[in-house]
């Protein structure tokens, strides 16, 4: 089985304001029009937390986490992203990231996690560490045309596999048009994670 365990939006700059967040400007300026179950509000931090959504702003890092898996929060977010590009089109923004956790866990008895092997010059871990039972991971960066994109998978014990996916564009010298246009992308990247997921698990060439 296949799930979606974790998606979230980042935008980096080199000055965030985190006082001008309030859940008034939240639900005017970002559309995320629900009340808010905890709101902090200092000049290094803001954090507003409603039923469907986290956002944590300080002075380097804006992040809005959605609580809610489906395609339409996940759709707000991207919008929300957008909406921020625009109405604080002045700040000096430098990545604007998206991050997707995949987990699988076999359905079927004696059905096998996905096999990541190793070397290191030439031995495998399980030699240099004497015998011993190795469980695999492995990073992977692809220098593509829009974004870096990374993948983690690790072994959460031994009945779950981790794909933590991120695509991270660098925004320096984009317009606010085109800064948006990416932040609406967020709900498709979702999609295109979950294709590259399935390939994987099913011993496919990935398509990128």
């Amino acid at each position: 089985m296949l799930q979606l365990r974790k998606v979230s939006i980042v935008i980096l700059a080199r000055s965030h304001t985190p006082s001008i967040i309030s859940p008034d400007w939240v639900h005017g300026t970002l559309s995320i029009n629900e009340k808010e179950n905890n709101f902090i509000h200092t000049p290094p931090l803001s954090l507003f937390d409603s039923a469907s959504f986290i956002l944590t702003v300080d002075t380097d890092r804006w992040e809005l986490t959605a609580k809610v898996l489906d395609d339409a929060h996940i759709a707000l977010c991207g919008q929300a992203a957008g909406a921020y590009f625009r109405a604080l089109s002045h700040i000096p923004y430098k990545r604007l990231g998206m991050n997707y956790i995949w987990a699988y866990s076999p359905s079927l008895r004696g059905e096998r996690l996905p096999q990541v092997s190793l070397k290191i010059n030439e031995l495998d871990p399980e030699e240099i560490l004497d015998g011993k039972s190795v469980r695999y991971g492995g990073t992977v960066e692809v220098d593509l045309k829009s974004y870096i994109l990374k993948l983690a998978m690790n072994c959460e014990g031994d009945q779950t596999f981790i794909f933590n996916y991120n695509f991270s564009h660098d925004i320096q010298s984009w317009s606010t048009r085109k800064r948006t246009g990416a932040a609406s992308s967020f709900l498709s990247l979702k999609a295109r994670s979950e294709e590259i997921t399935k390939s994987i698990l099913a011993g496919e060439r990935v398509k990128l």
